[in-house]
């Protein structure tokens, strides 16, 4: 897409304040990361019309608008591939230590209490902790179809996924690809919803071209169940109504083998959480192209387990990040997802961090060449740390380690 139709498609979704018509404005910094790759010293980046216009080194010359930001660095926006809003009343409210079918359980409880005024109220608050702990854009996972006026109002790029579980949907599905938001859809698990129903939802994102998002592998509950069609959960699903005799699961199958045999894997899915897996799994999803959204925290607070993140580096999966919602976590920060990480897989470099929370989650939210790098033609949004560094290896340590406790400026169109 040109840089002009790109702006001329986001005025008819957003109006014409989203492309502004003033001047170019240079802004300048310490550091600028254009990716992991290009580490700039003393640079700065042009933004004209809302979009970027050009990168370099040194001091810009220029008879337009000019913005010193001091010392620190000027990054890319931060991506959180994965996460609930329509949760965020529920932060509190429910106990990740109790184990995870038992969260499930008083979640979907404390849940139905809410009203939905709150509901809105706590996730219009969520989006205004994204945009200011350095988000830009965002994959919001939604059951209730709560948040997608919400979402589609925010200064927040992304996809609203509208979540399907079951064995019929009990909406209108739909898909809508836009420049920077768009509506999709995703299957919430394989332990939960219907091969038929998950297969519809995919072959509806794949007619659109658009990403499509499903819990995966993220419990024991849910390999037992997947591969034999018994345990905890198959009790579960009946005390709730759910009639899965007919799924055609209980072939002794992974989580990620099943989800390849039912055509549900390929480059636009991005598989969510992925613990239980080996690395037999690893090559079907580096095979197929799928994406991993990794949810760190969430996964150490509800099973007390990691998945195995050295090994799908490895294998060369698009690896990125989300935070999951505000039962299982005590922030949005894809900063404090960061620093978990590289607290709990030292071996991994902090670049790598950094561009799993950039560039590999605006791959997985087709925002490529939009968001997760800073580019020419890439959205002028980005965001600024006062964390002045000696050397390169100094500041990306610091942007993964200390930048959650530093004041984020984001620098919006």
């Amino acid at each position: 897409m040109t840089v002009i139709k790109l702006q001329d498609e986001m005025r008819k979704q957003f109006g014409n304040d989203c492309c502004h018509s003033a001047g170019p404005v240079t802004h300048q910094a310490g550091w600028i990361v254009v990716d992991q790759n290009t580490i700039l010293q003393n640079g700065y980046v042009v933004v004209q019309d809302g979009l970027i216009a050009e990168i370099g080194k040194g001091k810009k010359i220029s008879n337009n608008s000019v913005v010193d930001h001091g010392d620190g660095v000027i990054l890319p926006g931060l991506v959180n591939a994965h996460t609930h809003l329509e949760l965020c009343a529920l932060k509190n409210r429910v106990k990740p230590e109790n184990g995870f079918q038992s969260w499930v359980q008083e979640l979907l409880a404390e849940r139905d209490e809410l009203e939905p005024e709150t509901i809105q109220k706590e996730s219009a608050l969520g989006i205004e902790h994204l945009l200011s702990s350095g988000c830009i854009a965002a994959g919001d996972i939604s059951t209730m179809g709560i948040t997608k006026d919400l979402f589609i109002h925010s200064q927040l790029m992304g996809i609203w996924f509208q979540e399907c579980l079951g064995n019929h949907s009990d909406t209108n599905l739909g898909c809508r690809k836009g420049p920077r938001q768009s509506i999709s859809l995703a299957g919430h698990a394989p332990h939960t919803t219907s091969p038929e129903l998950l297969g519809r939802l995919k072959t509806l994102t794949s007619k659109g071209k658009l990403p499509f998002s499903i819990h995966l592998a993220e419990s024991r509950e849910e390999a037992v169940f997947v591969a034999s069609g018994k345990g905890e959960w198959a009790d579960f699903l009946t005390e709730r109504g759910i009639d899965f005799s007919f799924w055609g699961i209980g072939n002794n199958l992974t989580p990620i083998q099943y989800a390849d045999q039912i055509g549900l894997l390929d480059s636009n899915t991005i598989a969510v959480h992925v613990i239980q897996s080996d690395e037999n799994d690893f090559k079907i999803l580096q095979k197929n192209g799928a994406s991993v959204c990794l949810c760190l925290r969430s996964n150490h607070a509800l099973h007390g387990e990691l998945p195995d993140v050295p090994s799908m580096l490895k294998n060369r999966i698009n690896l990125c990040l989300g935070t999951d919602s505000l039962a299982s976590v005590d922030t949005l920060s894809v900063f404090d997802e960061m620093a978990f990480a590289a607290n709990h897989f030292p071996e991994i470099p902090p670049a790598d961090i950094l561009e799993m929370a950039t560039k590999n989650g605006a791959k997985a939210l087709g925002l490529n060449g939009l968001a997760g790098t800073l580019v020419p033609g890439g959205i002028g949004s980005f965001i600024y740390l006062d964390l002045p560094a000696d050397n390169v290896k100094q500041l990306m340590e610091s942007i993964i380690h200390s930048a959650a406790q530093r004041t984020i400026h984001r620098i919006a169109v």
